[in-house]
């Protein structure tokens, strides 16, 4: 974890000054808690998005999981680093991303495990449909938001979306996942709060994920389709 989290200050601090004179980042943290076939996982994600031009945005995440079930020898946690670098308009967005995944099991004398990882994003805004797919190389995933997909969003209005995605979590194993973002108008927009569920052989999860953004009056519907 310490080797991915300074990998991540770094790049802040390089972004930060490469782009201090151009539109601001914009940041996002999440905090997120579920059933991983009746096992505790949490989850800890900070998210930057950082624009370049009205065609171009580059994205830093860490995401962090941590899967506990009473046992030091099965309880382990995930960190995920990536850089993303997308091409965007009003209907869609392509992009490819790398980055990291580090697993450490919370036994000392199990060794720590890493491995590159590549990922392409697509995505198309239809009104108030979005379509969805994205591909990572990675087989080993555990995090409730990282995963090979392929789904339909629906907006019922510019800050309510319920997505359905078919995935790929390890090596052959697939499975549905249904979820529901509301980010009320009442708090600035500032906070949005997820229900997801999901069903595959040994990934059944339901959890709920609060999510709090370091800015104001931006829709839900915005925020999917300018920072995604």
């Amino acid at each position: 974890m310490t080797v991915l989290a300074r990998i991540f200050v770094s790049c802040l601090v390089v972004s930060g000054a490469a782009h201090a004179e151009r539109e601001p980042p914009n940041f996002a943290f999440g905090l997120g808690y579920g059933l991983l076939d009746e096992k505790s996982l949490m989850n800890i994600d900070f998210k930057v998005n950082i624009p370049i031009n009205d065609y171009l945005s580059t994205q830093v995440l860490l995401n962090s999981n941590y899967l506990i079930t009473g046992s030091s020898k099965s309880s382990f946690a995930q960190s995920e680093f990536s850089s993303n670098w997308f091409l965007h308009n009003d209907y869609g967005r392509l992009g490819v991303g790398i980055g990291i995944s580090e697993l450490e099991p919370m036994d000392e004398e199990l060794e720590s495990e890493r491995d590159v990882i590549g990922q392409f994003i697509g995505e198309a805004f239809l009104g108030s449909f979005s379509l969805t797919t994205n591909y990572i190389s990675t087989d080993t995933t555990l995090s409730n938001v990282t995963s090979s997909r392929i789904g339909i969003g629906y907006y019922f209005n510019e800050d309510l979306r319920t997505s359905l995605y078919r995935e790929k979590y390890n090596l052959d194993e697939v499975g549905w996942r249904l979820e529901t973002y509301f980010q009320p108008k009442k708090y600035r927009q500032m906070g949005s709060i997820g229900v997801i569920a999901r069903t595959g052989d040994d990934y059944d999860y339901l959890g709920v994920v609060v999510q709090y953004y370091f800015d104001y009056a931006v829709s839900l519907k915005q925020r999917d389709r300018e920072f995604h």
